[in-house]
């Protein structure tokens, strides 16, 4: 049975694996150990939320190809020490992007269904649907064979346990904002999937960096950074067209700072109007309005 794997997921997917061996190259221990601090990263919020989440996945690609790209021979005590710092960082950028993802999958596309740019409010709801289906987990499969197959760095003995077949799809797809709810739910699978998959520092231990598990570890978390970035390309061409109506532009190029300032406001308006109007109806709306504050903050 062969898996139906995008041309451009496939291109992303060489894309990396090129990207590892050169960083593989250039590997040293003393580089290795040059972490960097991204506390004032995260809590930035004098930017729109999609640009932070466009520097935060190419944050996340750089740091695992970083991260990742070293011979399991070169894990000295030091070395895998450092692992587990890389590994902590990693970590709490997923977390960052899983909020990102919560905020669109939620306040985000409330307001772009009140825009009315779909024909209607089922276009973009998915209540009950699995967000990864069998054919996501094979492409995930296949990716990690491609990755072994092309990485210097992974043992090609073990090239024999992954799916080979496959069918590539052209790159070409007709996406629209009806979509971008699916795209959403499956980049937030792929996050936590990527976060099991990065234990933290007390259930790291260096048999993960032994053969053949560091071989099937690694193609792994390639994998799901490909297909994260594939998935996130699409969410990004949808973000394009939507830009193209003024009403969610507006929306989309507000700053975080911004955000919450208008939520700010509207709850105090809220709490007002709650001692002289229907309470029950202004309750709801203000249960709704803290939510999406709280949602906001987050970010």
């Amino acid at each position: 049975m062969r898996v139906a794997v995008n041309k451009k997921h496939l291109s992303l997917n060489e894309m990396l694996a090129q990207q590892s061996n050169l960083q593989l190259k250039r590997f040293t221990s003393k580089n290795y150990s040059n972490t960097r601090d991204i506390s004032n990263l995260l809590m930035k919020k004098d930017i729109s939320i999609e640009k932070k989440k466009k520097i935060f996945i190419k944050k996340l690609h750089d740091s695992i190809i970083e991260a990742f790209s070293v011979s399991n021979a070169k894990f000295s005590k030091k070395t895998f020490d450092v692992l587990k710092v890389r590994v902590y960082v990693l970590r709490k950028l997923i977390n960052k992007l899983r909020s990102i993802n919560y905020y669109l999958e939620t306040t985000f596309l409330e307001e772009v269904r009140h825009l009315k740019i779909t024909k209607n409010k089922s276009d973009l709801k998915l209540n009950g649907v699995s967000a990864l289906a069998h054919n996501d987990l094979e492409i995930l499969e296949y990716t990690a064979y491609k990755l072994i197959e092309k990485a210097i760095m992974l043992d090609k003995n073990l090239l024999c346990e992954y799916s080979r077949k496959a069918k590539i799809i052209d790159a070409a797809a007709n996406l629209a904002v009806k979509d971008l709810e699916r795209i959403l739910r499956k980049e937030t699978a792929i996050l936590e999937h990527l976060e099991a998959k990065l234990p933290p520092a007390k259930a790291l231990t260096k048999d993960l960096v032994r053969q053949p598990r560091y071989t099937h570890w690694v193609a792994r978390v390639f994998a799901l950074l490909s297909y994260l970035g594939h998935l996130y390309y699409q969410e990004a061409s949808i973000f394009n067209n939507l830009k193209m109506k003024k009403k969610a532009k507006i929306i989309i190029d507000r700053k975080i700072t911004q955000m919450i300032g208008e939520k700010s406001k509207l709850i105090a308006i809220l709490q007002e109007k709650s001692k002289s109007m229907n309470k029950l109806r202004i309750d709801s709306m203000l249960r709704r309005e803290i939510h999406n504050l709280s949602t906001i903050i987050t970010l």
